[in-house]
């Protein structure tokens, strides 16, 4: 009699799938080292918790992980970095050196700054390679040619973000306290219905609005790099004014108000302040009052309006 053949036994159940280690450049340098004084693998190995196999491994790409650890300025970098323009590599340490340097004297840094200052490091350093290579003669200088343009693109900057750790901070935040729902039910229906109502022209309905303008201020958000927790605080520059512009909805627009903090600045010293192409009015900070929103709508708004409509032949 034949016996039941028994099924395919299953296999056991795989256990967590291990996690790869990858060591930064600057580990592997340190393995390097220690191989160097006389450390065997294994020992190695056991000490940065690795295979025998992966330092072998290390140790055979160890001209190029020395060469990336000499010109990269990322020290957490986990790759070796291909062979580049050297032009391209000399010029992105410098600017990521710069980048720290401007993050220590607190200078704001934005996106178009940074590119400027790539531009100029990378003509400056193509410049001296250009020399350095014709000094050598020209079969060097056909080998290693140096390109002729750099343009900072988007896409260069967003990878040179990813290079070096670059992240974005916001330096500091204003919540918007204007109740814009109500505005717009004042704008479609309350002043709508006095338009209508009073029978006027475009050339009759006037808005004002008053604005500040920080002539000293800097961005308000910067570039650091990503092992820095957070950007610190800075003192913003005060110096500001308030503009007060004023047109009619026909796009007429009067001359415009200006507060400063002073009467009679220095710049201005000896200047008929009526041949200004603003209304100059001054306050201790530069903030429109109620005082200087009378003395605007008298001494401003009405002269420069009835001179407008009497143009126009309109009240």
């Amino acid at each position: 009699m034949s016996t039941k053949r028994s099924g395919p036994t299953k296999a056991p159940a795989a256990g967590p799938k291990r996690q790869r280690k990858m060591l930064s450049i600057a580990d592997k340098v340190k393995l390097l080292d220690m191989l160097r004084e006389g450390k065997s693998y294994a020992a190695v190995g056991r000490h940065y918790g690795i295979n025998e196999s992966s330092v072998r491994s290390i140790k055979k790409e160890e001209k190029n992980i020395r060469t990336t650890a000499a010109i990269s300025f990322n020290k957490d970098a986990k790759r070796v970095a291909t062979v580049r323009n050297k032009t391209m590599v000399r010029m992105e340490s410098a600017l990521a050196l710069w980048i720290n340097d401007c993050r220590k004297k607190n200078i704001m840094l934005d996106t178009n700054v940074i590119c400027t200052k790539a531009r100029i490091l990378y003509q400056n350093f193509a410049d001296s390679d250009r020399e350095e290579e014709e000094d050598a003669g020209p079969s060097t200088s056909a080998v290693h040619a140096v390109p002729s343009a750099f343009n900072a693109s988007k896409g260069w900057f967003e990878n040179f973000k990813k290079r070096f750790g670059l992240k974005n901070v916001s330096l500091h935040r204003e919540m918007a306290s204007a109740n814009t729902a109500e505005a717009e039910a004042f704008v479609n229906n309350k002043f709508k219905a006095i338009i209508e109502e009073g029978g006027y022209k475009p050339e009759q309905v006037f808005n004002m609005d008053e604005t500040g303008l920080f002539w000293k201020r800097m961005p308000s958000r910067t570039f650091i790099m990503q092992e820095e927790a957070k950007a610190p605080g800075f003192k913003a520059q005060k110096d500001c004014l308030t503009l007060v512009m004023c047109g009619n909805a026909a796009g007429f627009m009067i001359k415009p108000g200006l507060i400063y903090r002073s009467k009679n600045p220095r710049a201005l010293k000896n200047k008929n302040k009526d041949d200004l192409p603003v209304y100059w009015m001054y306050n201790a900070k530069a903030w429109m009052t109620k005082a200087l929103n009378l003395d605007w709508f008298k001494n401003c708004f009405i002269p420069e309006v009835k001179c407008y409509l009497r143009g126009k032949g309109l009240d």
